[in-house]
């Protein structure tokens, strides 16, 4: 079998004329990127692999029209993004709740350090869960993707003021609702 050793943008132009082995090595060298791409909106892995699983169905579908690409990160993102959003429309449209999901208490013994770190990581987490949906997006990418501002108003079609402003609004928020929940557990105590 012939394999390609070629950068990403050549294998995509060899899969735009329909090569399988170009596709494939396509494939895996952009799945871990797509993967942590996915990860930072679903926090299933079993979603996560559905939907890149989608994103290179959809690529491979459309793989005529791949030869106009040109900045092929912020194609991916694009593509990953969409397929996010479509899954999270269909998961919520069928609104279950997996086994899996489901809170297990363990009793463990931890330390008062690690208690309040891990409380403090639980109320940030939530906080970044409480934000609006396209705020929320940016935050993401800007602090797990570690992207740029140029990078995210690029992928998200916005300014980059917008997305200054996103990120503004989003500490503000994160920082409002942790006071607010550290607060009350400190008063709780």
């Amino acid at each position: 079998m012939e394999k390609y050793n070629l950068i990403p943008e050549l294998l995509l132009k060899k899969t735009a004329e329909g090569d399988h082995v170009a596709f494939r090595a396509f494939y895996d060298i952009v799945y871990p990127v797509v993967y942590q791409f996915v990860r930072c909106f679903l926090s299933a892995s079993e979603d996560c692999r559905e939907v890149v699983s989608e994103v290179f169905y959809v690529i491979w579908k459309h793989r005529e029209s791949l030869v106009t690409v040109e900045n092929l990160k912020s194609w991916l993102f694009i593509v990953c993004r969409n397929e996010v959003y479509h899954f999270l429309k269909q998961k919520e449209k069928y609104n279950f709740v997996s086994i899996d999901d489901m809170p297990v208490e363990l009793q463990i013994d931890t330390t008062d350090a690690e208690f309040i770190d891990d409380e403090m990581l639980v109320i940030y987490r939530k906080a970044v869960e409480a934000l609006p949906p396209r705020c929320k997006l940016i935050f993401l990418m800007a602090k797990e993707e570690q992207m740029k501002y140029r990078e995210i108003a690029e992928v998200l079609s916005i300014t980059e003021g917008s997305v200054a402003q996103q990120m503004n609004n989003a500490i503000r928020k994160i920082t409002e609702i942790v006071k607010r929940q550290y607060a009350e557990s400190n008063y709780k105590t």
